[in-house]
């Protein structure tokens, strides 16, 4: 059975405490690879580059720090991290200026918008690593993987992508998700490493001035995640009751397009045309299924009990214009 040992948690975290040009050579090449796997929308790419990337030794060795109140060792483990994490901005932000490929992909939009659930996922996976660091023996591949969970590449990339493109909330957002990443592997790098410390007998010198500080910092960190998070849980709530609404009220309509947008539910349907007083009673069910307070636009695309192929072609057209004008828009707003 493998021991934890604080002696060879301190060995390990600070045998990767280097400033040498092949780490960061390595982390250069790391930030390419993932930059064109964000690039091309591919996930495989994307995880090779976090296998290889160097980044969580010194986030890991700012919570080792933080744990032992090694102010010397906390000073070597933040000027590596700065270090690396600009020259992955520098790579990205080099690669999509020159790259053809202008379009956001899915994995890039992934970086924009942390939730709590990041936060969670940097804790579970800061605790996983710092127990494989203390392992003897080595911890195998357990901290290739916290890397792989916890994406510490990805931002950096994103934040790239947002200033070549100009986009500030690219860059902020994913900004954002690699400072809860880096700030919760560390804390929870801190707590397993004063776990260890206790369990082996060691005198603490953490101040109740540094607990403080580090907890009204966390807190503050983790308030915009949570707010995030509420909003995509109340969406999907309410995304459900909307479907459960259609699938109950409207079973011989074909929906062809539906949104909501700040309260406002907007129905495009094809079917047997609904009359003024079905629709009203439509608006008025929306409380049976928690949606009180919402306002229920239908648009009907049949004339009578039927819809002409020209009709829906006009439609689509003048939707497809719609978010044609929409997404210009936006482009003049990011510029």
């Amino acid at each position: 059975m493998q021991q934890i040992s604080t002696s060879t948690l301190s060995k390990n975290v600070q045998a990767d405490l280097n400033l040498n040009w092949p780490t960061q050579a390595i982390l250069f090449c790391a930030i390419i690879i993932a930059c064109i796997g964000l690039n091309l929308n591919s996930a495989p790419v994307v995880i090779g580059a976090m296998l290889i990337s160097p980044l969580m030794a010194p986030i890991v060795g700012i919570g080792f720090a933080l744990g032992n109140s090694n102010s010397k060792l906390l000073l070597k483990a933040t000027r590596l991290m700065i270090t690396q994490a600009s020259i992955g901005i520098l790579g990205a932000t080099t690669y999509f200026l020159i790259s053809p490929i202008n379009t956001a992909s899915d994995q890039l939009l992934a970086r924009t918008e942390p939730t709590i659930w990041d936060v969670l996922i940097a804790l579970a996976g800061g605790f996983a690593g710092v127990i494989s660091l203390a392992k003897k023996g080595g911890g195998g591949n357990v901290v290739p993987g916290v890397a792989i969970a916890t994406a510490l590449m990805p931002p950096l990339c994103t934040v790239g992508y947002g200033i070549s493109h100009l986009n500030l909330s690219f860059t902020l957002g994913a900004g954002y998700l690699f400072l809860i990443n880096a700030f919760f592997i560390a804390l929870a790098t801190a707590a397993g490493t004063i776990f260890f410390r206790i369990r082996s007998g060691q005198h603490l010198n953490v101040s109740v001035r540094q607990e403080i500080l580090i907890l009204i910092i966390a807190i503050i960190i983790i308030i915009p995640s949570s707010i995030s998070g509420y909003s995509i849980v109340r969406k999907s709530y309410v995304d459900a009751q909307l479907s459960a609404f259609i699938e109950k009220e409207l079973p011989n309509q074909y929906i062809a397009k539906q949104s909501i947008d700040h309260q406002h539910i907007k129905l495009a349907v094809i079917g047997r045309r609904l009359t003024q007083s079905q629709i009203s009673k439509l608006k008025s069910s929306l409380k049976d299924y928690h949606l009180k307070g919402y306002k229920l636009t239908i648009t009907q695309l049949t004339k009578g009990n039927y819809i002409t192929a020209q009709q829906f072609q006009d439609y689509m057209k003048q939707q497809n214009n719609g978010n044609s004008l929409q997404s210009d828009n936006d482009n003049q707003m990011d510029k």
